[in-house]
């Protein structure tokens, strides 16, 4: 994947919600603090007002592995559900809320609810079956601020099977949408719950391991190259505010077709780029149903003048394969290649996500 025409915008700064270290002070774990201030610090100076406490920011170590099957990458975190050991999760930004497969813990850990509730949630490969759970979580050595639902997997899905076989034990929803469940990180207190960045490691192309990172408390990106405002949704129930991450505006480029923009999706959890939509009709295409490897493919935020994502198409999942559908209302799933590329930053004050360079 190569990059071309890359734009540096900064967006704009606004006043952060200031979080001292010492509301954390029992943070355990790899995790990384900004420098926490001395009593001194505290003190007014000169008779003026108390110095600013500063941020959190705390990085969760994320290996990127091999997806169960013969393609893909994915980025994994540990999370512990009530009083339970840690265990591990796929990270999915194109879903809401935990969803925790047998196996995660043998008896049921102190602090967990299961309840007799039903419910089902969809994955790209079908849907799964389970319980309504209930229980406080920790993320990165923070601790939601109250129990959060999650679903129980009763389902012996491949989905389920394979993540297992690689003792990979759910999927850690933190879409920005509404839906049934909500986005655990949404519910750790102060700014870690508002703003957090993901960046996938590794090689897609051999599908060689790598340490990728999930930021919580993530600064503003100075160096973004493009910024998606989404549509707002108003708060959820406990004040947080949701977006809608599947309408992200997106202005697209496939070869020399012109250019449409339509509803886009990041999505950390999928492997292709998946386009649907009349709108793309004149796309070429191979028998397969993917874009003709070797076609251009661009995306730029709405407005900008500028490419900031430029790929040829091709058949490695996580790199370049564009699977398109030239039917139905448009809409494009980015998948996980721009992660790999990028670092993406979710803003839930504001409503927007950013995609800044990586830094190798």
């Amino acid at each position: 994947m190569t990059l071309q025409s890359l734009r540096s915008r900064k967006v704009q700064r606004t006043h952060r919600l200031a979080v001292t270290v010492s509301a954390f002070a029992a943070v355990v774990g790899s995790i990384a603090l900004a420098p926490a201030s001395s009593a001194d610090d505290a003190a007014p100076l000169n008779g003026g007002e108390p110095a600013a406490s500063q941020p959190v920011i705390i990085d969760v170590p994320m290996p990127t592995v091999a997806a169960p099957g013969r393609e893909g990458m994915n980025g994994i975190v540990e999370i512990r559900v009530g009083r339970s050991a840690p265990f591990k999760v796929m990270v999915d930004t194109g879903s809401v809320g935990l969803r925790v497969f047998p196996g995660a813990w043998g008896t049921r850990p102190a602090g967990v609810q299961v309840t007799s509730q039903k419910i089902t949630s969809a994955t790209s490969s079908g849907s799964l079956k389970g319980a309504l759970g209930k229980a406080t979580m920790t993320i990165g050595g923070v601790s939601t601020t109250r129990p959060i639902g999650f679903q129980y997997v009763n389902s012996t899905a491949p989905v389920v099977r394979g993540w297992a076989a690689k003792r990979v034990y759910g999927i850690l929803g933190i879409g920005t949408g509404r839906y049934q469940l909500s986005n655990p990180i949404s519910a750790l207190p102060g700014e870690v719950g508002t703003q957090w960045s993901v960046h996938l490691g590794g090689e897609p192309r051999t599908r060689t391991p790598g340490l990728g990172h999930l930021i919580l408390g993530a600064e503003d990106p100075t160096d973004a190259v493009a910024s998606f405002q989404l549509p707002s949704l108003g708060p959820d129930g406990y004040g947080a505010l949701l977006w809608n991450d599947h309408a992200a505006p997106g202005c697209w480029t496939f070869g020399r077709t012109r250019e449409h923009c339509v509803d886009t999706w990041f999505d950390s959890g999928f492997h292709p780029v998946r386009v649907k939509g009349a709108v793309f009709s004149r796309v070429p295409t191979n028998g397969a149903g993917q874009v003709r490897p070797g076609t251009s493919v661009g995306l730029a935020d709405a407005g900008s003048a500028f490419t900031s994502w430029e790929f040829r198409a091709g058949r490695t999942a996580s790199v370049n394969q564009v699977r398109l559908a030239k039917k139905g209302r448009a809409g494009i799933n980015t998948g996980n290649a721009p992660y790999f590329t990028y670092v993406i930053t979710y803003d839930t004050v504001r409503g927007l996500i950013s995609l800044s360079p990586a830094r190798r």
